[in-house]
């Protein structure tokens, strides 16, 4: 029975030590303490309207109606590590077109737009995101966000821009929003 006993310590003690403990409730396989994923914290901003933007008019020698675009009720929010990685992201607004009394062509009708995060990169003073906008979304427009970081303070900078027709009736249109943790 000693040597049974001296058999079991000699072949524990050749298994070498743990370099990172599991969590009480861990069960063997589990990831140790210190490579757990990082979990995003949620971020939001909101605006109510960006300022307007006129777009259409003169060009050259042809003459297209003036329009206006305001995008109302502007929500962005971002799922954002500790380490200030940007998992997930979403922005919605409300597309608003107006256009001068004597347009023969009516602007779009007010509609929802939304996009989802589909790229990040290292960008000027933070992260640049690219997001995709929804196959639904009238006008089709190209959104990139510029991400500053500041300690723990998030501020977006959206440029909007329309991309399914060409100038003088393309518009951008840009808007800061600073993110609260949710």
């Amino acid at each position: 029975m000693v040597l049974r006993c001296l058999a079991v310590v000699s072949l524990a003690s050749a298994c070498g030590a743990v370099e990172k403990p599991l969590t009480p409730d861990a069960t063997p396989g589990d990831a140790p303490i210190g490579d757990a994923p990082e979990i995003p914290a949620a971020y939001r901003g909101m605006l109510d309207a960006t300022q307007s933007v006129t777009f259409g008019g003169m060009f050259g020698q042809d003459n297209y109606c003036t329009y206006m675009i305001t995008l109302k009720q502007l929500v962005i929010e971002l799922g954002i590590t500790p380490s200030g990685q940007v998992r997930t992201g979403r922005v919605q607004d409300l597309n608003f077109e107006t256009t001068t009394a004597d347009c023969e062509f009516d602007p779009i009708e007010p509609n929802v737009a939304m996009y989802t995060l589909a790229s990040t990169a290292p960008g000027p003073g933070g992260m640049t995101l690219t997001f995709q906008g929804a196959p639904a979304n009238n006008p089709t427009v190209d959104l990139v966000v510029e991400l500053s970081t500041a300690g723990s303070v998030h501020q977006a900078s959206l440029g909007f821009h329309r991309s399914d027709i060409d100038p003088p009736l393309d518009w951008a249109v840009v808007a800061t929003v600073a993110l609260s943790a949710q």
